[in-house]
């Protein structure tokens, strides 16, 4: 059984070189952090020598935010569009479906967030001033626009609380996958997963929001 996501099937704009070393790259820092990677493993697996990846990336660190702004960067355009295109149920629907088909396209990187909350080191400071900080911010706006009696139905002391669960119900699906495997004998990356997963979201969503389901 696979013990790790697969990677999104490659098109002609994501087969490159560089693609690949950002897959790789990823799935490696989620198993193990940054420090514990060298640019040397990654190459191995990559199917390169060292001085290749320097080629396109110029030195681990680049490497690792060039992660972080592959999978977070998309994120953030969603929510902040979101603001101002969450009309109603239908279109939040469809904003779910965006959200969480871009994570699928990244599958390690909740994972890759995971290992940085608990170690709470500089990394996680910097991709919390760079990229959390900005998601946090533009789902509240999109939350807002989605939901205008949302600070009827939740206190602000409730607010960060709904943000973390929010959390939780999108990305636990892929931190918690070893969970979903060992506890429940499911395999959270088939396609099937996938789609019930996208569904529970949008589901959860709603009724966390205090939206009816559609007719």
């Amino acid at each position: 059984m696979a013990t790790s996501p697969p990677i999104h099937p490659p098109g002609d704009h994501e087969s490159s070189t560089a693609t690949r070393i950002l897959d790789v790259a990823e799935e490696l820092f989620a198993q193990r952090g940054f420090a514990a990677v060298s640019v040397r493993e990654i190459a191995g697996r990559v199917g390169l020598n060292q001085a290749s990846i320097y080629n396109h990336f110029s030195s681990k660190q680049a490497l690792y935010e060039a992660v972080l702004e592959r999978g977070f960067a998309p994120i953030v355009t969603l929510l902040r569009s979101g603001s101002s295109e969450l009309t109603g149920p239908a279109e939040s629907d469809e904003f779910i479906e965006a959200l969480v088909e871009q994570l699928w396209q990244t599958p390690n990187l909740p994972r890759l967030l995971q290992r940085e909350i608990l170690d709470d080191g500089p990394y996680f400071e910097r991709l919390s001033e760079q990229w959390l900080r900005p998601i946090v911010a533009a789902g509240r706006e999109a939350m807002g626009a989605a939901v205008p009696q949302l600070r009827e139905n939740w206190a602000d002391e409730d607010i960060p609380f709904v943000i973390l669960t929010m959390f939780g119900i999108i990305f636990g699906n892929f931190s918690a996958a070893a969970l979903t495997r060992r506890v429940f004998g499911a395999e959270p990356f088939s396609a099937e997963s996938r789609r019930v997963h996208a569904d529970f979201v949008k589901k959860a969503t709603r009724r966390l929001m205090r939206q009816p389901d559609p007719e």
